[in-house]
């Protein structure tokens, strides 16, 4: 007798041929890859801000760890900024908006020649209320969020960099 789960299983199947039909495959892999063994070649600055420390974290977990002759340094700065926006009139609803403007350098440890540079800006916000501690919640939240994100953004423009560099 048929079974009622055929349906679901061949379209799973099906999802699976179409995907790796489709060519998809990891950004680096942790065998036998140059992005791989190049990205365990980058040694991390420490940041200069305590804002940068979630920043600094999220790139130690993202990037393979150092091996013991790192050949290249990664400085990065961050900049945070606050601004407030109304959104109704003649109350006291606000929101504020989080910037962080973030600038990095890859450089050869020895040498040091700047390998890649670059700058880029994330934004974000939310709602203020009338508790001091929620907002300083919603705020630390925010700024979490932006590290986390411009962390990997660093990551993934070594990345390109490293696979589009001559051979």
């Amino acid at each position: 007798m048929p079974s009622k789960n055929w349906p679901g299983i061949i379209l799973i199947m099906a999802t699976l041929l179409v995907i790796s039909a489709c060519g998809f495959k990891p950004v680096y892999k942790t065998t036998d890859n140059k992005t791989y063994e190049l990205l365990q070649k980058i040694e991390l600055a420490p940041p200069c801000t305590i804002e940068g420390a979630e920043f600094y974290n999220q790139l130690k977990n993202i990037i393979p760890p150092t091996s013991l002759h790192a050949n290249y340094i990664l400085e990065s700065k961050l900049q945070f900024t606050q601004d407030f926006s109304i959104i109704q009139r003649n109350s006291d609803v606000l929101r504020e908006i989080v910037t962080l403007k973030v600038s990095y350098t890859l450089k050869e440890k020895m040498t040091g020649k700047t390998i890649t540079s670059g700058k880029f800006t994330r934004l974000s916000s939310n709602n203020t209320s009338f508790s001091p501690y929620e907002n300083l919640n919603k705020n630390q939240q925010t700024l979490t969020n932006l590290a986390i994100i411009s962390a990997e953004e660093v990551r993934n423009r070594i990345i390109l960099y490293i696979e589009n560099s001559p051979k």
